[in-house]
């Protein structure tokens, strides 16, 4: 009984000759490279699923760090926008005009350094990260203590 069945596709005459230079320098039958590229190619959906799905865990990996990144943002500008409303006191028609003055000069030293920022590379929610491990780091562990996930 045969353990191999006979096939017979048609190639381009310079893929079979190619098939031929290559076997040859490699030292193998042209059924046995034939053989390993079909199967190659059969598994190939296999190993584009593992692909796919690696990709997809990095992406799934992205969007829960820019959730977390949104998250800390929105809940510091709740946390700014509460404190100044709890502590901006009431003020004149001409107190509101100097401090309108005063706002729009604030305002735009703020665009300048955001903008500055940005341009470097700079992150808010990255900053906060590094702050608060260089501020764990820092403080000092009594002997044995042990770290906590914060």
């Amino acid at each position: 009984m045969r353990t191999r069945r006979r096939i017979h596709p048609y190639v381009r005459p310079e893929l079979a000759e190619r098939l031929v230079a290559y076997c040859a320098a490699k030292g193998i039958t042209e059924s046995a490279a034939v053989e390993t590229a079909i199967e190659a190619h059969l598994a190939g959906a296999e190993r584009d699923n593992a692909v796919i799905m690696r990709k997809l865990d990095r992406l799934g990996g992205a969007a829960a760090r820019h959730q977390r990144d949104t998250d800390v943002l929105t809940e510091a500008l709740a946390v700014f926008v509460e404190t100044w409303l709890c502590v901006m006191p009431e003020r004149t028609p001409e107190e509101k005009a100097a401090a309108a003055r005063v706002g729009r000069a604030r305002y735009q030293q703020f665009i300048d350094i955001v903008s500055a920022r940005v341009a470097r590379g700079g992150r808010f929610v990255g900053d906060v990260v590094a702050d608060r491990a260089s501020a764990v780091s820092a403080v000092p562990r009594a002997p044995g203590a042990t770290t906590r996930p914060g």
